[in-house]
Formats: structure tokens, sequence, C-alpha cells
């Protein structure tokens, strides 16, 4: 809540203004000359009457500018006590154990449901177990562990292509190109589908179920016939085209040259390999071996065993996700309502206590300021109404009233600002009596603010204990 930025602003009370404007002197020397007021009158002379009004007038004006400042004040102050009074770390508490609540209720569901899913698929992992009559734990695929096999998988590709395409460039009417284009698709089958082989075929060599594990191994046998042909029938080919090319002169096969490798190549148990075709053929197997490998061991080697232990391993690591959510989440939560109490504290004290304290002194400057305007109001009413005396007694020939060695005064109740405004006059303090209600308003809002601090150590107790018990119930 803000505080009063500005004072109260007084009119300047002139007097020579003022003399001129009722031409004191001259009345009352025309007053003394006729005998006026009569000596024994009692009651002010006109030209005193017109004196007095205008300090009446002034003070009655700004006595009801003042009371209508004042109001604002008063309005602020009743305000600002009320605030100043209120718990206002009570409904931060609040806030901060219906937060808590949520985020409890919340994380216990979500780990009673991957729980449930994990008792489920780990009872399916088991069973899996009994029937195949597995004694290991599975070796299941992570992200981290696919991503070596298949950045294993890309690396083979690469080599074999680049290493084959040197090799084939030189016997190829195309040159580079036709050997990239050859050597791409003879690495794709040596690296991809021997994966693939690896991963849906020869891991099921390992099935409990002797039909399938026949099956398979029939299928296997068939695919490495197929690669070693391949694999045998470019060496076969790089063999030849080399024989031929170090018989030509020009170093360049024509179609024909072409066309007789190509069908002696088809038959390379019939050909006689040289060292670079050896070491292509060599290549070609190892890599597709290697495939082979990665594909098999990949998600483990027994057929559905890794998958079947990968829903286990992810609920797990949900469970796991889970409490660790938890503990970050809600020390978040703690942190930002400790921070918001620290806030409310500092605002509290630093802002509304001080603007309070900035506006029961303002107050109290008022006061003291309406008490010195009426003093000062009252010597220059006083030094006017003397001197109209005066000049009244000089030239008059009779005696003056007994009024006139009465001094000018303003009325007590007037000059008293505590009388004059009484409604504000509540909040009017000494500075004694200021830094007293002060420093218990700040005391009362310290207590407070220690009793919130005890009850959010309540709410991060109960937390502590739930995580304990939620250990207890859902850990895996």
């Amino acid at each position: 809540m803000d505080k009063i930025q500005n004072s109260y602003n007084w009119d300047s009370y002139q007097i020579t203004k003022l003399e001129n404007k009722h031409e004191i002197s001259k009345k009352a020397k025309r007053d003394g000359m006729g005998d006026e007021p009569k000596s024994n009158s009692e009651r002010f002379s006109v030209t005193e009457n017109e004196i007095k009004l205008e300090c009446d007038t002034y003070l009655e004006k700004h006595a009801n500018g003042l009371r209508e400042f004042l109001q604002k004040i008063e309005e602020k102050q009743n305000q600002l006590s009320g605030y100043l009074k209120q718990n206002h770390f009570q409904p931060i508490i609040n806030r901060l154990e219906a937060d808590f609540n949520t985020l409890a209720n919340e994380k216990k569901i979500k780990l009673a449901d991957h729980k449930n899913s994990y008792d489920t698929y780990l009872e399916e992992k088991n069973q899996f177990k009994r029937y195949h009559q597995i004694s290991r734990e599975p070796n299941s695929a992570t992200l981290g562990t696919t991503f070596k096999a298949a950045g294993l998988i890309f690396f083979l590709l690469i080599i074999e292509v680049l290493a084959n395409s040197t090799i084939l460039s030189g016997s190829m009417p195309g040159g580079l190109a036709e050997g990239l284009a050859v050597s791409g698709s003879v690495a794709f089958i040596n690296v991809f589908i021997s994966a693939f082989i690896g991963f849906y075929v020869i891991k099921k060599f390992n099935h409990l179920e002797k039909p399938k594990r026949f099956f398979n191994m029939f299928l296997g046998s068939i695919y490495f016939v197929i690669i070693s042909y391949i694999n045998l029938s470019l060496g076969a080919y790089r063999s030849l085209a080399e024989k031929s090319l170090n018989a030509q002169i020009t170093g360049k096969l024509d179609n024909e040259q072409i066309n007789a490798i190509l069908k002696q190549a088809v038959t390379p148990w019939n050909v006689e390999f040289s060292f670079v075709g050896l070491i292509l053929t060599f290549v070609g197997l190892s890599f597709a071996f290697i495939s082979i490998v990665d594909g098999l061991i990949y998600n483990d080697s027994y057929p559905g065993y890794g998958k079947v232990g990968q829903r286990v391993n992810q609920y797990k690591d949900l469970v796991k996700k889970i409490f660790h959510e938890y503990a970050d989440e809600v020390s978040k939560l703690f942190s930002n309502y400790n921070q918001k109490l620290q806030e409310k504290l500092n605002e509290l004290l630093n802002n509304d206590l001080n603007n309070w304290d900035a506006n029961t002194n303002l107050i109290q400057k008022e006061f003291i300021t309406y008490e010195a305007k009426v003093n000062d109001l009252e010597e220059k009413t006083l030094h006017m109404v003397d001197e109209y005396r005066e000049e009244n007694k000089r030239v008059r020939k009779s005696e003056p009233p007994k009024y006139f060695s009465k001094k000018f005064e303003i009325n007590l109740d007037k000059k008293d600002p505590k009388k004059v405004f009484p409604d504000v006059a509540f909040h009017y303090m000494s500075d004694e009596n200021r830094e007293k209600s002060k420093l218990n308003y700040s005391n009362d809002i310290d207590q407070k603010f220690k009793k919130s601090e005890a009850s959010c150590e309540q709410i991060q107790k109960k937390s502590e204990d739930l995580q304990k018990e939620l250990h207890e119930n859902y850990n895996v």
C-alpha cells in the first residue's frame, strides 16, 4: 500500500495586504477621533471584527482543507493498520499445502499405474523365462545400445563402400561412379541385409522350439551361400579384370572383354583369385559376418527375450523417473514458497510498515504545522488589532475601552489540532509512541512469519515421510 507523498499547502497570510485592504490606520484614526468604540464598550469595533473575520475565514478555510487532506491520510492509515494486523503468510502456507497435496497425489497415481504395469510385465518376463528355460536376465536394448548398433552398421557401410569403390573403379567401364554404384549395392547387402538376417533369422537358431530353430537354420544356410557367392563373384570379377588390364596397353577394357569376364565370374570356383580379389572378398564376408553378429546380439541373442525385458525396464525406469521428479519438484516447490514468504516479509517490513510510519509521521508534522500556523495567524492578527488600538488610543479624547488591554487570542479549541480533527487524532502519535507502535507491528509480523516457517517445515517433514512411504510401496 502506498504512502501519502505530499504535504498540505497553506496560503500565505499577508499583513500588509490586509492592512491596506481594511485601511486599518485610517479607520483607527477616524474611530478614535469619534471616541469609538465607547469607553464602556465590551464589543469589538467594526474594524476589529473585520480583522477577526479575516482571521476566522483564513483559519476555517485551511482547517477544512487540512481536514480533507487528513481524511485521506486517515483512510490510508486505517487500511494500513488493518492490513498490517492481518496474517499474510497463512494464505501462502495454505497454497503451499494445496500445491504439495496436488503434486503428491499426481505422483502417487502415476507410481501406482507404473508399478502395476511393471508387475504385469515382470510376470510376463518370468513366464517367458520359465517357458523358454532361460536362467539369465535379458540383455535388452537401450537407447545407448541402439545408437551403438546403428552406428556400427553405418560405419561398416561407409567403410565398405569407400574400400570397394576404390578397388573396383579401375575395372569398371564407368570408372569411379560405376564402382560406387556396384560397391554400394553389395555393401547394402553385406551390411544392412546381414544385420536384418542376424536379427530375424540367426537369432532364432537359439529358439527352444525345434521346428522354428531348424527352419531358420535352413534360411540362414541359404543366406550364407548367397552372401558368399556374391562376394566370391565380386572378388573373381576384380581378379579377372585386373589380369586383363595388366595385359592391355591402353589400360581400358572394351565391352566384349567385360562380358567375357562377367561370364567367368559367375563361376568363381573356376577363377584364380588375385591378392586384391581376395581382399575384396574377405572384406565383404567379414563385414557381413560382423553385421550378422551385430543383429544377433542386439536386444538379446534369444528371440523375443530382449523385447520382454524392455517392457519391464521401461516401467522400471518410469518408476525411478517419478521418484526423481518428485524429489526435484518438491524441492523447487518449497524453494519457491520460501522465497514468496521472504518476499512478503520484506514487503511488509520495508514497504507497508514504512508507509504506515511515514503516514503517521506526516500526521504528526501536519498537527505541528497546524499549531505553528495558528500561532502565527494569532500573532499577525494581534499585530493588526494592536496597530488599530494604538492609533485609536492616540487620537481619542475619552478613555479607551477596557477590552483594549486584553490581548487578541484565538480560541483554544481551534488551536489544538486534536480537538479540531478528532477523527484523525487517533492516528496522531509522538515520536516515541510511533516507534513503539512500529516495533509492535514489526514483532507481530515477525512472529507470524516464524509460525509460517514452522508450518512450512511441518509440510516439508510430511513430504519426506511421503517420499519414504512411496519408496516402500512402489520401489522396483
